[in-house]
């Protein structure tokens, strides 16, 4: 992808990423001017419990103003400069507010209140999210509060319904995946992000609080773990399927048909979602260590290591400098040419890229004046919320792989985004937009956000960790800290001035007061970094950044001093996106910013060993790109005429298309394809099929009388297939189902089955699992997931299906009111039509070539 039209690099001071800067007397300043927009603030005291009082003023004249008082107890910083001060207040204050003794949510418990000392997600959101909940502990919550981080983290891990134990299901204790697309797990995957964050929260507890809690980890982290690898990792893939973590509303970063078929982001593979899955299992490695299983930490090091393997050979897009967001599913799983911010950082942060990746994708992804898109490029057509957006916790996590790559400039405009968002919109808000930072931003039918959270608790903590963990490098391990700021130069001038004093008060680790100073040299504004030089603890040199929690005093606060000195930065600058006028981009200045709009489906025939494709009329100013299989094919033949000779003619063929901006710039994503079976393919099995053995179900007919199989999956119910194939190689199963009563968007019972297979002529029998998602109201047919098994021509092959899990199926969702499997009890069900068999090929499924 060639980078082109508005990006330019250029310094942080000449974008105004941070009007704050210093004024000639070397005073920091306590206000930022931003689009038309200026905002103020004003510190009471300097003592503790001061109070900052914050005026905004809008463009149109309009004044916005909120006072916030440091809540006792808390962290608060002193730096001579109100602005970074008060919008360090302002975080603890929306902590606190988050801090609730009940949660509630219009789906569970039918809104009524349920009690828990818990965190509540924002304003607008009062009930504990898997995700959001241990992304923000894991950003700061669960040193902030470690007791209330481990009880909001329990409040999500759950048991087995009893009554399903007693009929036979395995008493597992699991993470809860919230409601989500096509009915939740395993459509979405990202559950086992609760491991690291709990992880965390351990090493913050005391002794006596984290007595049992280790354990009750691994126990959840063990059964997760396993339920993930068999029924969301692929094997012949090397990955885990399931949708991108966190960004779970379809078609705001999946292709457009996916608003509705929700199949195909349960078969893709997400970064994000495999990156996490290499943490969770390193760290199950690490507590199996400690609580004498060697053996299973051997196991899951070695799929880590094997997963961190496929990551880098599977979603590298080498001329992006990045990772793709997520692979199509398909015979070969194809890299689409989309980026998220969160994926690329998690890659960087947990060292799944390189140190040499690592580089380039910090320099790689761009930004623009207000802040990084968490996806790249933008997409045409779809509203604001995920697309043309910045999440201040994703910024949060990018700040924090910028200092892991050591680059000083994007620590600086992704810190300048951070606090410019706080200030600008008096609260931690869920989401901006990504040219003008605006809370709300007039686009017609594009406007938005389109839902955006005052308060919102991943954005308080990413804030409050930004300054802690990030600026002052506080880390906080299970017997020590380390105290390792990262500050670049440029922006301790630019916000602090010639003050040499920055000094964060008010921190308990362990039951420990700590005061952390940091003294500046006298330098002025220049590349590079501020880092530690000596560190001394109430006035005793150290001889490491490391202090164990023993060397400190439990009565009194422990004064630490860190001194600082400039070590120079050879990072390249940032990638900046600036068009001319955000609210009116110049075609270059457009085609720069967003990819070309998805192209339609091809029309495809196949004559014998050729297959005939009807292309649509490419978009203005784009040209089209075919794949097959996910491998691009040359331009050949007339204008919307392609004809193919696939490698096997006795195979299923499957072709999309992508159209690219006409000078080689952004691909679209790709529209839905088009698949081709064999002419004489004979693979389809109705469900009353004398292949079909129902093991005692009953079958049921449809208005046209067509036979189903209804309401079909208790735990109780399996069925066989008899089917013998009539090539050797990879054989693909679908299950022709409806489940139209539950919304495409949300709940909690994607239907999930085991399928084992097993063919004459095969060493052993292969296991897998097939999901039928949510297909929303009203829709009237879908195919399940593949389950793919390899089998011999003329040897049959009994395919049985068996039943699975799914999230209602804990005891956790019982409360669940929102829709079907909850407190109506466990639903693992769908009404089955057929069955079909085809033939994908002789050859193992290998990678896509781009």
């Amino acid at each position: 992808m060639k980078r082109r039209g508005v990006q330019a690099r250029v310094s942080i001071l000449a974008l105004a990423l941070l009007a704050a800067t210093a004024a000639a007397s070397g005073a920091a300043r306590d206000s930022i001017d931003w689009r038309g927009s200026s905002v103020s603030v004003r510190a009471d005291s300097s003592g503790p419990g001061a109070s900052y009082a914050f005026a905004v003023t809008d463009p149109d004249g309009t004044v916005r103003t909120r006072t916030v008082s440091e809540p006792a107890g808390r962290p608060y910083v002193r730096t001579g400069n109100a602005l970074f001060d008060g919008a360090f207040a302002l975080a603890q204050v929306e902590l606190a507010a988050d801090s609730v003794a009940a949660i509630t949510d219009g789906a569970f418990n039918d809104g009524a209140p349920l009690a828990c000392e818990c965190f509540e997600t924002g304003e607008k959101w009062h009930y504990v999210w898997t995700r959001d909940l241990s992304y923000a502990a894991d950003l700061g919550l669960s040193y902030l509060d470690p007791a209330r981080t481990r009880t909001s983290l329990l409040f999500k891990e759950s048991g087995v319904r009893p009554t399903l134990i007693a009929r036979g299901v395995a008493p597992v204790q699991v993470i809860a995946q919230d409601t989500g697309s096509g009915g939740s797990w395993p459509v979405s995957s990202d559950r086992v992000v609760w491991i690291h964050a709990a992880l965390d929260t351990l090493a913050a507890l005391e002794a006596r609080p984290a007595a049992g809690f280790g354990r009750l980890i691994y126990r959840i982290a063990r059964d997760t773990l396993a339920q993930d690898r068999a029924y969301a990792y692929d094997a012949r893939v090397g990955l885990y399927r399931g949708e991108t973590s966190f960004l779970d509303w379809r078609e705001q970063n999946y292709p457009a048909f996916t608003a509705t078929d929700t199949r195909t982001i349960a078969e893709s593979y997400a970064l994000s979602t495999n990156v996490l899955h290499v943490v969770a299992l390193e760290d199950a490695a690490g507590l199996a260590s400690r609580f004498g299983a060697p053996a299973a930490a051997a196991v899951y090091r070695a799929e880590a290591t094997a997963l961190r393997r496929a990551i880098n050979q599977r979603f590298w897009i080498a001329e992006a400098g990045l990772y793709a967001s997520y692979l199509m599913p398909g015979v070969r799983p194809w890299p689409v040419p989309t980026y998220d911010l969160l994926g690329e950082s998690l890659a960087v942060i947990h060292g799944v890229a390189d140190a040499a990746r690592a580089r380039i994708i910090v320099s790689s992804y761009p930004s623009t004046a207000a802040g990084p898109p968490v996806i790249w490029p933008e997409l045409p057509g779809i509203a604001i919320y995920h697309n043309r957006a910045i999440w201040p916790f994703v910024t949060a996590y990018a700040l924090k792989a910028a200092i892991a790559a050591r680059a000083a400039e994007r620590t600086e405009a992704y810190f300048a985004s951070l606090l410019r968002g706080a200030a600008l919109a008096l609260s931690n808000h869920e989401n901006f937009e990504f040219l003008t930072q605006a809370t709300a931003f007039a686009d017609g039918p594009l406007s938005g956000p389109v839902v955006n959270s005052p308060r919102q608790l991943w954005s308080v903590a990413a804030y409050a960790g930004a300054v802690i963990d990030g600026l002052f490098g506080i880390r906080v391990g299970a017997l020590a800290l380390s105290i390792e700021p990262h500050l670049p130069v440029n922006l301790a001038w630019r916000l602090f001035g010639d003050e040499r004093s920055l000094v964060l008060k008010g921190l308990s680790v362990h039951g420990r007061a700590l005061s952390v100073t940091l003294l500046r040299p006298a330098t002025a504004a220049a590349d590079g970094w501020l880092e530690g030089s000596t560190v001394s603890l109430n006035g005793r040199p150290l001889a490491a950044p490391g202090i164990r929690y023993a060397e400190l005093r439990s009565d009194g606060i422990n004064e630490v001093t860190v001194r600082l000195r400039v070590r120079a930065a050879d990072s390249p600058p940032p990638r900046i996106l600036a068009p001319s006028d955000p609210l009116a981009p110049t075609l270059a200045e457009h085609e720069a910013l967003y990819g070309p709009p998805s192209p339609a489906a091809p029309i495809a025939r196949r004559d014998g060993a050729v297959v005939r494709l009807e292309l649509p009329v490419p978009a203005a100013r784009t040209t089209l790109e075919v794949y097959r299989d996910g491998a691009r094919l040359p331009p050949q033949g007339a204008a919307g005429v392609l004809e193919d000779r696939p490698p096997d003619a006795r195979a299923t063929t499957c072709y999309s298309l992508v159209q690219r901006w006409s000078d080689g710039g952004h691909a679209s994503l790709p529209g839905p394809a088009t698949c081709v079976a064999a002419a004489d393919s004979k693979g389809a099995l109705g469900v009353d099929s004398k292949s079909v053995n129902l093991q005692g179900a009953r079958l049921g007919r449809d208005a046209t009388g067509r036979a189903l199989l209804e309401d079909w999956g208790l735990p109780s119910q399996a069925l066989e297939l008899k089917f013998v194939p009539t090539a050797t190689g990879l054989q693909r199963l679908r299950v022709n189902y409806t489940k139209s009563a539950a919304p495409v968007n949300t709940g909690i019972t994607a239907a999930v089955k085991q399928v084992t297979a097993r063919c004459g002529g095969q060493p052993a029998s292969e296991k897998g699992t097939v999901v039928m998602p949510h297909l929303g109201r009203g829709t009237a047919e879908g195919a399940s997931t593949a389950f793919v098994f390899h089998a011999t021509a003329g040897r049959a092959c009994r395919v049985r299906l068996s039943d699975g899990f799914n999230m209602s199926y804990l005891e956790h969702f019982r409360l669940y009111t929102g829709g079907e499997g909850g407190r109506d009890g466990p639903r693992n069900r769908a009404t089955l039509s057929g069955f079909l068999f085809d033939f994908l090929g002789a050859a193992p499924l290998a990678d896509a070539k781009r």
